[in-house]
């Protein structure tokens, strides 16, 4: 659909990462100063997996009024790995309120008007996949990292916003599926371990 965006096979326009979106690293941890008076769950990097959050027994770290503002969570919001697999991310949908991000990750905020976050999360994805940040990891012997002022400078290339309003909708269908799905295989697992309570009872 939307042809080798590393290479723009299909000349879509390319813009600046920061020219489309706002980005920012999360709070820098630091134990000394946490008093517990006003803690909250934070994501850290091993919290972002591939399009999907892992959210259960989330750390907590003091956020003032101040830092909520900053540091807060909205729903639509691309949360994206600085360090160890660089790029990898996942869309917010307030799975938990409030919440917010630690330092090791970046929030991004689209211009919807030009782009619009699942298309961006598998931008990353497809740049991950086929050697996209082979410049910004460097070594493979260091720990690979995407500073925001190198995302800030990254060329995305955009496609138009029909199809990707179209990619969007299809994303979303798939998500439906994929719960539906699960539902399902729960709830026959539930079948299964009954049915073995009535033949070894």
């Amino acid at each position: 659909m939307f042809g080798d965006v590393i290479h723009n096979d299909k000349d879509w326009p390319c813009y600046v990462f920061d020219e489309i979106t706002e980005s920012r690293l999360g709070k820098m941890l630091d134990s000394k100063k946490q008093t517990g008076k006003c803690s909250f769950p934070y994501l850290a990097n091993y919290n972002v997996q591939w399009f999907r959050f892992e959210t259960e027994n989330l750390n907590l770290m003091d956020f003032d009024e101040k830092d909520q503002k900053e540091f807060e969570l909205r729903d639509g919001d691309l949360l994206v790995c600085e360090g160890g697999e660089i790029g990898r991310c996942a869309i917010w949908h307030n799975e938990v309120q409030p919440c917010y991000f630690q330092k090791a990750l970046h929030r991004v905020r689209c211009d919807n008007s030009v782009i619009i976050p699942e298309y961006l999360a598998w931008w990353f994805k497809y740049n991950c996949e086929h050697g996209g940040f082979s410049a910004i990891e460097g070594a493979k012997a260091t720990i690979s990292h995407l500073p925001g002022a190198k995302m800030k400078k990254l060329e995305v290339t955009v496609p138009p916003m029909d199809m990707q309003m179209a990619f969007g909708e299809f994303i979303k269908q798939v998500d439906k599926s994929k719960v539906a799905v699960r539902k399902a295989l729960d709830e026959t697992q539930k079948l299964f371990d009954s049915l073995m309570q009535e033949y070894f009872v």
